[in-house]
């Protein structure tokens, strides 16, 4: 089964929490929620198939992919549940059927139970039943931290812990015993893995352990709500239907195939008897945190400050993503209404070839920006001057020079990853990042921003080849003859700074000169 493109909305809910979703399809409303670590996108070939049939809302669950956490610290599946009936509330949905697999067959479990009046029907796919034993057993050990070092020992054992995932269950017990009967997946899915969770990050374990504590046994016994409780015969939890209590009248447990098409099948014709029509009120989100669709192109926005203030727009570093420039874009508010771009192919915007045309379309979206454009991003802004009203370069470039970028295409060893966290890591002390000597050192303390630089590395890897593409294009665009006027501020602890500030005072209408604190590159940009 593909993975087509489908319509993406950002639902504000209670308490500005914010949750995605992929829209697919027309008919009558089925709503399908995910495993852990997962976020929406690993049900997307499952919703291709079933929007033949029906609306399908695929959400990314709180914490996971581009869905706010629940505020509760350590919240239990009840809170998930009435998160799920706070977005239902927010679209418009009275009452679904709904499909969850793994902790997401917890969540509609859960939300079955307390919501039995607006639950069609809850297909529980792969529902686990774990035992008391079981169930310390993972909480002690299943749920690894995932915090990044400076030595990047994190990024190895990410790859480790997603391939064992698929040999082994639990992961982290491997043996014999623990040995999965199936063949691993191809290494573009694995790395689907990987990306989802360096969207959760060290969160991942929230979710999952809310699942690792779920009864799972006593609310089926109980059960009001038609469930319809499904397991392939691949599937690790296949097991758990003969740990099912008796079910209650209007209720099943079915085996179904391994075969994809087989099973997307008969979850559809489960179904299909029991999904309702609705009109739904989908949002593409608030004003912080929002969506700009520019035709088939959907770029994420960030945004602070007075949204009656002037419009200024802040393009990221490239490679990375606009969480690399939030900090900046707080300090830079003021009387400001500033947006934080993910650029085409970075971040959550889509993976669109950044053409003048779709740059010229999202500053055009705008009313006559200001732009400051980080590192390489400056590049595109020859193509889109004539439509702000002020150019702010931060660390321009002197010339385009990428050195040799590694290929984020999965390797079996995952080498990509961490020839990616090499790169990065060493952007941060080389200029540039492949001239690894003491005149390109860029003089810089021995403290290294290990949360920044992993925030760059998620972004980086998650874009992928459309990421590069993005960095190439504005590599290709980069020209030290501006050919408009702009402000630029050059990086006091660069090895290349006296160079930039001789080219700036020809090229450029001003130059200040900044150290790498984010405060004194606010300062810089704003000026007098």
């Amino acid at each position: 089964m593909s993975s087509p493109a489908s319509e993406r909305y950002l639902i504000p809910c209670p308490g500005g929490r914010q949750v995605h979703l992929h829209k697919l399809g027309a008919g009558p409303v089925v709503v399908l929620l995910h495993e852990s670590p997962r976020s929406s996108w690993a049900l997307l070939p499952l919703a291709a198939k079933l929007a033949e049939r029906f609306t399908v809302l695929a959400l990314d669950t709180p914490g996971f992919g581009l869905s706010d956490p629940l505020a509760e610290p350590r919240p239990d599946m009840s809170h998930y549940a009435d998160g799920l009936a706070e977005l239902f509330d927010a679209i418009g949905l009275e009452r679904a059927c709904l499909y969850g697999t793994h902790t997401g067959a917890c969540i509609a479990m859960a939300f079955a139970e307390r919501y039995p009046q607006r639950t069609t029907l809850a297909v529980l796919d792969g529902y686990p039943v774990f035992t008391e034993a079981e169930q310390e057993e993972h909480l002690d050990a299943y749920l690894a931290p995932f915090r990044p070092d400076r030595m990047g020992t994190h990024v190895h054992w990410l790859w480790t812990r997603v391939r064992d995932q698929f040999s082994f269950f639990p992961w982290n017990r491997p043996g014999r015993a623990a040995r999965l009967q199936r063949d691993p997946p191809p290494l573009a899915f694995m790395q689907g893995v990987v990306d989802d969770l360096l969207l959760a990050g060290d969160g991942y374990r929230v979710g999952y352990a809310a699942a690792f504590r779920y009864d799972g046994a006593t609310p089926v016994a109980r059960a009001t709500a038609k469930l319809a409780i499904t397991a392939r015969t691949d599937d690790l939890l296949h097991p758990h239907l003969d740990r099912l209590p008796p079910l209650p009248e209007g209720c099943e447990k079915r085996s179904l195939p391994a075969d994809r098409e087989a099973w997307a099948v008969a979850i559809g014709d489960l179904m299909a008897p029991h999904a309702v029509d609705a009109t739904l009120t989908l949002s593409i989100g608030g004003d912080r945190r929002w969506l700009l669709y520019l035709g088939d192109d959907m770029i994420t926005v960030r945004s602070f400050g007075p949204a009656h203030g002037k419009p200024l727009l802040v393009w990221h570093p490239l490679p990375g993503g606009g969480s690399q420039t939030w900090n900046l874009g707080r300090l830079l508010t003021g009387d400001r209404y500033v947006h934080v771009i993910d650029l085409p192919g970075c971040g959550g915007s889509s993976p669109a070839e950044a053409s003048p045309d779709l740059l010229r379309a999202l500053v055009g979206a705008f009313d006559k920006p200001e732009l400051v454009a980080c590192g390489l991003s400056g590049g595109f802004a020859a193509s889109v001057a004539d439509l702000t009203d002020r150019v702010t370069l931060v660390d321009p470039p002197l010339g385009a020079d990428l050195g040799p970028l590694p290929d984020l295409a999965p390797a079996w060893d995952g080498t990509h990853l961490t020839a990616t966290w090499w790169m990065l890591r060493d952007d941060l002390l080389f200029k540039p990042w492949h001239r690894r000597d003491h005149a390109h050192a860029r003089r810089v303390g021995l403290d290294i921003d290990v949360e920044g630089l992993h925030a760059r590395f998620s972004e980086t890897v998650r874009a992928g080849a459309a990421g590069m593409a993005t960095t190439r294009a504005a590599a290709a665009a980069w020209s030290p003859d501006l050919g408009y006027a702009a402000d630029v501020v050059a990086m006091a602890d660069d090895p290349d700074h006296e160079a930039v500030v001789a080219w700036a005072k020809s090229a450029a209408r001003s130059v200040r000169s900044a150290g790498r604190d984010v405060r004194e590159i606010a300062d810089a940009v704003i000026g007098d």
